[in-house]
C-alpha cells in the first residue's frame, strides 16, 4: 500500500477584473496545467474545488521534500500572471513541519514552520527517529 507523508493545499484567487467567461476559461486551463505539474512532481489524488472567486486544490505526496516543493513553486508561479495569485501549504502528516508559499506575478516566497513537540512522548519519539542506527561490525 502506498504511503503519503505530505498533504498539499493550494488556493488560487482570481482577479475581480475577469469577466465570468474569462474566469471559467482560466479556471479550466489552470486545472489542466496543475494536474500535469502536480502529477509530474509526484502529486497523487489531485482534487479541485471551485468556489466562484477561487480555486482550491488538494493532493498527496509520498515524501516531504523541500526541493520538490521549490520545483513545484517554480512551475506553478508561472501561472500567476496578475489574473491569479496563490497560496500553497504542504503539511507533513507527522506534524513536524509546515511549508508555506505565496505565489504572485511569476514569483514565490516561502516560510517554513517547525512545530514544537506537544510533550515528552513526542520529543522522545523525534529524538529516537533522528538517532542513527548502529553500524554492524564484521570481520
Amino acid at each position: 500500500m502506498a504511503r503519503h507523508d505530505t498533504e498539499m493545499f493550494c488556493r488560487f484567487v482570481y482577479s475581480p477584473e475577469l469577466s465570468y467567461d474569462a474566469l471559467l476559461a482560466l479556471e479550466t486551463a489552470l486545472k489542466v496545467e496543475l494536474t500535469a505539474v502536480l502529477g509530474e512532481g509526484g502529486g497523487e489524488f489531485i482534487h479541485f474545488e471551485e468556489t466562484g472567486d477561487a480555486l482550491r486544490v488538494q493532493c498527496a505526496f509520498a515524501g516531504c521534500d523541500e526541493d520538490v516543493f521549490h520545483a513545484l513553486c517554480d512551475r506553478i508561479a508561472q501561472l500567476t500572471d496578475g489574473r491569479t495569485e496563490a497560496g500553497m501549504l504542504f503539511v507533513d502528516k507527522d506534524l513536524q513541519l509546515l511549508h508555506i508559499y505565496a505565489l504572485h506575478d511569476g514569483t514565490w516566497r516561502e516560510c517554513c514552520l517547525g512545530l514544537p513537540a506537544p510533550g515528552p512522548l513526542t520529543a522522545a519519539a523525534a529524538d529516537k527517529a533522528q538517532t542513527p542506527a548502529p553500524v554492524a561490525q564484521g570481520r
